[in-house]
């Protein structure tokens, strides 16, 4: 006996839930933003957010007593705006391989083949394009996703509005303000505050002559911006060199300070920590990849992250829907996969950039 649609739905309804949630947890922001409810459902044309660029009064220092208050009122109220990208994939089973199966080991087969498969390679191109601006190519080519906001700042041809520039600059803020760019509707200034922390790490020495003092220093200063030691970064994500040589610096400390017991054997040591901050290695994150080539990310590029500030908001979550069967130019029955939605930070000056931390030291 074939494998009716009905049937084909009837399964699909058990693990539609758990592939999106699968989606979600298996993207380290995603999982971050989840996390911490930064994912809201939110409607609009635009996904906008206030911000002050200055204080909004002067204060005068009393020395006589008489002196007169300033009641200038400065207001310096910012907007940023970022459109909502919307991506949708089919996802087609052939009759001839419902008819060709029976069962409903034979359904749930179909299913990880297919949609499953699909979601999977979805979330890799999804992940890497956040980090890079970049696609993997696997579902979606690196032009499907260019309405979607990157982290990389060296990404300039966005589509649409306030995703034009990627959010995390490879500069000093001096050379930000500079520039200009305009991110999320705003040019960045650092007279309004609207521009990240970076440091690079000379090309030649890397971790061999720094160590993990770029690292932290960076880490201090997003600190600093988001209202202190209390409030650094949450999320560090790493090119899988530069994790490497963080992880044998570490261990050598642990090594060096702690004293090392049966507990050691015990313990996660995939699960790095810098401060406050859970740290990943993303090989999506590929300090080779032709988009960083000639530039300080290619020897090593690691991201900051505060998720207090940063968002995604969704008009539509991601969302795979029940198989139909198509009446068109292909035997097959149709599932579609759906998501709109985009990122927003409201803090830039809390996030960060190193580079150069891999220099010529890297090792696989």
């Amino acid at each position: 006996m074939s494998i009716s649609t009905e049937l084909l739905n009837t399964t699909f309804a058990d693990l539609r839930g758990p592939l999106v949630n699968s989606f979600v947890r298996s993207n380290e922001l995603f999982e971050a933003l989840t996390t911490k409810a930064r994912m809201p459902m939110e409607g609009g044309t635009r996904i906008e957010r206030s911000f002050a660029g200055g204080a909004p009064a002067r204060g005068v220092g009393v020395y006589v007593g008489d002196e007169l208050l300033n009641m200038t009122r400065r207001q310096q109220i910012n907007r940023f705006q970022v459109e909502p990208h919307r991506v949708v994939v089919a996802v087609n089973i052939p009759k001839r391989e419902l008819n060709q199966n029976s069962g409903k080991l034979a359904v749930i087969r179909l299913i990880e083949e297919y949609p499953q498969t699909t979601m999977e390679a979805v979330k890799a191109d999804l992940n890497k394009y956040f980090l890079t601006g970049v696609s993997r190519g696997l579902v979606f080519t690196t032009s499907e996703l260019k309405g979607f906001l990157t982290l990389n700042g060296l990404v300039t041809d966005g589509i649409g509005t306030g995703v034009t520039n990627g959010l995390i600059d490879f500069q000093s803020p001096a050379d930000q303000a500079t520039s200009a760019q305009v991110v999320q509707g705003v040019a960045k200034s650092t007279l309004i505050s609207h521009f990240n922390q970076f440091e690079d790490v000379s090309s030649t020495s890397g971790f061999s002559a720094n160590g993990l003092h770029p690292l932290r220093r960076i880490y201090r200063k997003c600190a600093h911006y988001a209202g202190g030691p209390g409030k650094g970064p949450d999320l560090v994500i790493m090119d899988d060199d530069t994790y490497t040589l963080y992880d044998q610096n570490i261990l050598q400390n642990n090594v060096r300070i702690n004293l090392v017991d049966d507990k050691t054997d015990k313990t996660n040591t995939m699960a790095l920590t810098l401060g406050l901050a859970k740290v990943h290695s993303s090989i999506d994150l590929d300090k080779d990849d032709s988009v960083f080539a000639s530039t300080v990310a290619a020897e090593g590029v690691s991201y900051f992250l505060n998720t207090d500030y940063i968002e995604f908001p969704m008009l539509e979550a991601p969302n795979i829907s029940e198989f139909k069967e198509r009446v068109g130019d292909q035997d097959v029955v149709t599932a579609l996969f759906a998501m709109q939605g985009n990122m927003i930070c409201t803090k830039l000056p809390a996030q960060g950039a190193v580079t150069g931390t891999a220099g010529t030291t890297a090792t696989a």
